[in-house]
């Protein structure tokens, strides 16, 4: 992704009116909502952010005074939105190819998703660019500064959205796995769910893992079926450890769960998938992911969120729940030939029961017990 050459205009002039409260200087997590609009970009590589302020634009000003981004004044804030886009638009710097439209109310959008835009853009660079998350576009939007001109002779109404449905132009929807580009803070309910999903930005929602599976990746049906089974599986042994006493994470196990093959079609796809869903900034889902093939384990072990999501994907055959010692017989059977499989296969089989072992013995109840209501659409233990 070449960012070097793009820029951020962050539309933070207008009033606030149905929030009640100045939604810019709102402290959101450890910042203000647009210090944090103003981080996404330049975490994202976007050196050059312009924030467009008008009413109580001093105090934006003087909350970004350490940041070094650009301000500038909308002397027509009042006329709404477009009149803050065009003075942004007006004092783009020379050389630039493009440039994001944020409004400052979306302020958990992910890093990914800016650098998802830039990366499409670089390669389709004369298309307005959209994120779409399950269906629906949202922002920001990234445009070709070629239009910069025409949106300054333009005088329709409608804002941005009547602009681009003029003409034939070229518009493009990049698919993200970031429900955040949706998320709007116009109310008080908005910003305390906002600051309730903040603190588990590191872990995707059941939307986004499905996202991320779908469209964005679109990893084979075949796949996600035995994603989703192995979630089920995966949500109902830890749940049955967590009333036994074990502290574990159950978003995480759910998460890193539905996720654990999104790189299945790829050469070492654990690995794989566990660099991917560090770029997209879930370190710790990628600590499960990576070690979902293959975890050497202690005797006596503390099953911990890694240990849980293993064993539920040594359970699930296709989608379908699987005896271990079965399931390891067939393995065996097939690359009986080769050494060096045959001692991974037997290693995994040790950790593998280890683990049911463990969670037997903490439970205090059989595995099929355990895992008697679990619907994965293939039946039961045999």
């Amino acid at each position: 992704m070449n960012a070097g050459n793009l820029s951020a205009i962050v539309l933070s002039a207008g009033f606030s009116k149905r929030m009640g409260r100045f939604k810019p200087l709102m402290q959101l997590g450890a910042t203000t909502v647009v210090e944090r609009v103003v981080d996404l970009y330049r975490t994202a590589g976007i050196d050059d952010v312009c924030v467009v302020v008008g009413y109580r634009g001093d105090e934006v000003v003087a909350a970004l005074g350490s940041s070094g981004v650009r301000c500038v004044i909308n002397p027509d804030y009042e006329k709404g939105m477009f009149s803050s886009v065009m003075a942004g638009v007006r004092a783009l710097p020379e050389g630039c190819s493009g440039f994001f439209v944020h409004p400052v109310d979306l302020p958990l959008v992910r890093t990914a998703t800016v650098k998802a835009l830039a990366e499409e853009f670089s390669t389709f660079p004369d298309a307005i660019h959209h994120p779409c998350f399950d269906g629906r576009r949202g922002h920001p939007l990234l445009l070709p500064v070629a239009l910069a001109a025409e949106l300054a002779d333009w005088r329709g109404e409608g804002g941005l959205r009547a602009f681009w449905a003029e003409g034939s132009r070229s518009m493009r929807d990049v698919p993200v796995a970031d429900q955040g580009i949706l998320l709007d803070l116009d109310t008080e309910e908005d910003y305390q769910r906002m600051a309730a999903r903040l603190e588990r930005e590191d872990i995707p929602t059941d939307r986004e893992c499905r996202a991320l599976m779908v469209q964005v990746h679109r990893m084979p049906e075949a796949v996600r079926r035995h994603c989703d089974a192995v979630a089920a599986v995966a949500i109902e042994l830890a749940s049955a450890l967590a009333r036994a006493g074990v502290s574990l994470d159950l978003d995480l196990v759910r998460s890193a769960a539905r996720v654990h093959d999104v790189a299945r079609d790829q050469p070492d796809h654990a690995a794989t998938g566990a660099r991917l869903l560090e770029d997209l900034g879930f370190p710790r889902l990628a600590s499960v992911v990576r070690v979902h093939m293959d975890l050497e384990v202690g005797p006596n072990p503390i099953p911990d969120e890694a240990a849980v999501v293993f064993l539920a994907d040594k359970l699930v055959v296709g989608h379908r729940l699987a005896d271990l010692g079965e399931r390891f017989e067939r393995k065996l059977s097939k690359y009986g030939t080769d050494p060096q499989a045959v001692a991974a296969i037997e290693r995994r089989k040790r950790s593998a029961l280890a683990i049911q072992a463990a969670v037997e013995r903490i439970t205090g109840l059989g595995i099929q017990i355990i895992l008697q209501h679990v619907d994965t659409d293939g039946g039961t233990i045999q």
